[in-house]
């Protein structure tokens, strides 16, 4: 789709880039915004197809130089028409008000400030500028409308990339204004191999295991590791095994003491989150490991012979574990809802 634009001379100035968290849609625009502000860019259709990231592509392809002044300071991250948009900005803006206000979401003080006006400025190399949104699916209503111009009627030499993980956050009026491109989660095979690579100290059955529940997701992968999950597995996952109604009380207990850890860790990526909604998240993850370890059950039981009746008890925990989770995104009451799904599993189980 790129190379199409590019080939046509026709680039949209306003991209949409959705898909899950951690899967290169950050990575991908930043080496789109290079393309656009190298001044040499080279002819690499050999090159691509050798690495298969053309496979289907039957025209001219194009490269960046990578040995130019622009390339390498997009490279440093120190490019002066390469804006990177995101909450904590708020904490660089003029007004002081802005600034002692906790970065929760995109507001419209900061997307005027660092987007709206910053798009009306001159190039500063000339050639381009390049606006790339994080979490944009976090701007608020009021600044979504405030961009609603911009999108639509951009200076001619400035581009704006949206990333975002779930499309129906954004308002219909701002995506209809922009091309959307879609990203699908990563190969888990790819996922392995990159942890490996990333995380060399890690044993081989925990790359394995964070591959498979990351779900595609290397960033997710990575933050599994960092945040000490291999080493929880089993405190998480063990009580699954021998739940039952007597013993549920325990259980809650235990997941809501690694529901906090969890949290705490999500503190230390973004001290602007509250404590509760820490834990929230913290929670979120749990369930997450626990759907992946129902999962992989289901996928055993439907390859044997007799293994229907536990099928079906693992899709019912299934669906359980994401009844939970989805009333903990609606800000329902962590204990409650927890204590509610383990003891509907030990009933499950009890069946």
């Amino acid at each position: 789709m790129i190379q199409r634009a590019l080939r046509g001379n026709r680039v949209p100035h306003a991209y949409v880039f959705h898909g899950p968290d951690g899967v290169g849609k950050e990575a991908f625009a930043t080496a789109f915004a290079q393309l656009l502000l190298c001044p040499q860019p080279r002819s690499a259709e050999a090159d691509l197809r050798k690495r298969s990231e053309l496979a289907d592509w039957t025209g001219p392809a194009l490269d960046v130089c990578d040995e130019c002044d622009d390339c390498r300071a997009v490279r440093a991250d120190t490019h002066p028409d390469l804006h990177r948009i995101y909450r904590q900005l708020n904490a660089f803006h003029p007004d002081t008000a802005v600034r002692n206000r906790k970065a929760l979401d995109l507001g419209v003080d900061v997307v005027r400030h660092f987007v709206i006006e910053a798009v009306g400025a001159k190039p500063g190399r000339g050639r381009a500028k390049v606006f790339i949104v994080r979490e944009a699916d976090r701007i608020t209503t009021a600044a979504q409308n405030a961009l609603l111009k911009t999108l639509e009627e951009p200076p001619a030499t400035t581009f704006l990339i949206l990333l975002v993980s779930s499309l129906e956050r954004l308002l219909p009026t701002t995506f209809s204004r922009c091309q959307l491109v879609s990203f699908s989660p990563l190969p888990d095979d790819f996922v392995a191999q990159r942890l490996r690579e990333l995380r060399p100290e890690l044993e081989d059955d925990a790359v394995a295991y964070v591959a498979q529940i990351a779900e595609g997701s290397l960033g997710l992968a990575l933050r599994y590791v960092d945040d000490g999950i291999p080493a929880m597995r089993e405190r998480i996952v063990t009580p699954l095994e021998r739940l039952d109604a007597t013993g549920s009380s325990a259980v809650v207990k235990d997941w809501m003491e690694s529901a906090k850890a969890l949290g705490a860790a999500c503190r230390r990526r973004d001290p602007d989150v509250s404590d509760t909604e820490a834990q929230r998240q913290g929670l979120h993850v749990l369930l997450s490991l626990a759907s992946a370890w129902y999962r992989a059950r289901l996928r055993s039981a439907v390859n044997e012979s007799e293994g229907a009746p536990r099928a079906a008890v693992c899709a019912d925990a299934i669906s359980a574990v994401n009844t939970a989770a989805r009333q903990v995104e609606l800000n329902a009451n962590v204990q409650l809802c927890l204590e509610a799904l383990v003891f509907r599993l030990a009933r499950q189980r009890a069946c």
